[in-house]
């Protein structure tokens, strides 16, 4: 059995505030020890549970944050940006199945800690009417491929959220939002053990779960932050504009749809504006 590990940082056991999660940050050097020890733990739980491989995706920021010489020697890595497919990069490659590690909630998500969509000038994103967020955006992506996400560790609501669109997901609570930045946290080796034991249970229930479908065509719908993100992506082609803050793209299929809202994304980043 093939596996694939997308790793964040936000969802990560003791994780709360953006201060732990940016670079530049001197919390961060302990939130990428925290972020490494949990995904040792999935990948020792995945093999124990009878996989064969196992390949990690570095899914935050420029997946540069794994500790890579304190990670599990048996797993392949997946690191550094710009990507094809982001925080799924590789999925097209053939895997059994998907875990979602320490992963976040949508933006704006009531007790969701550093809940946000992909990029800060996100608002909302629908697939097809259905509202998702990096979860189910990158579950969408990965059922395109026929892969099923099996799992998810972060806090209750990422696991809430992921619950609703996938019914049968192994969903690992490590904290309890009290607030946009504030939980109650397991300590990191309670929340280790967890997520090894329940990786290694998560990995039998493979033929329980099926791949997160979403039909073609994919009409894709962006609410952003301000009206100066919407100016930047019309000058995209296909891209309608719904009203000040939101623009539709009517893509053949999951994977296009993505690949162009990574662009949109992208491009309201690249200088600040109002």
């Amino acid at each position: 059995m093939k596996i694939l590990i997308s790793a964040d940082i936000e969802g990560v056991g003791g994780v709360v505030r953006g201060e732990q999660s940016a670079r530049d940050s001197s919390d961060y050097a302990y939130a990428r020890k925290l972020m490494t020890a949990e995904v040792n733990a999935a990948i020792r739980g995945a093999f124990d549970g009878g996989a064969k491989e196992v390949v990690v995706v570095d899914a935050h920021h420029i997946g540069l944050n794994l500790i890579n010489d304190a990670l599990d020697e048996r797993a392949k890595q997946i690191i550094g940006t710009p990507r094809r497919l982001g925080m799924m990069e590789g999925v097209d490659l053939g895997f059994d199945a998907a875990f979602f590690l320490g992963y976040h909630a949508s933006a704006g998500t009531s007790q969701g800690i550093i809940a946000h969509s992909y990029r800060r000038r996100v608002a909302e994103i629908k697939l097809n009417s259905r509202k998702v967020g990096e979860i189910g955006f990158n579950a969408a992506l990965a059922g395109h491929f026929n892969v099923p996400v099996l799992l998810i560790t972060g806090d209750e609501a990422a696991c809430a959220e992921a619950r609703a669109l996938l019914p049968h997901i192994f969903a690992v609570s490590v904290k309890n939002g009290l607030g946009a930045y504030a939980a109650s946290c397991l300590h990191p080796r309670q929340a280790q053990e967890l997520i090894y034991q329940s990786t290694r249970k998560a990995i039998t229930r493979v033929s329980l779960c099926a791949p997160l479908i979403v039909s073609k065509p994919t009409c894709l719908e962006v609410r952003f932050t301000t009206a100066s993100a919407v100016d930047r992506c019309l000058r995209l082609p296909g891209i309608q504009l719904l009203d000040g803050t939101t623009l539709r793209y009517e893509a053949q299929d999951v994977l296009e749809a993505y690949q162009v809202f990574s662009v949109m994304a992208d491009l309201t980043e690249l200088v600040p504006h109002i």
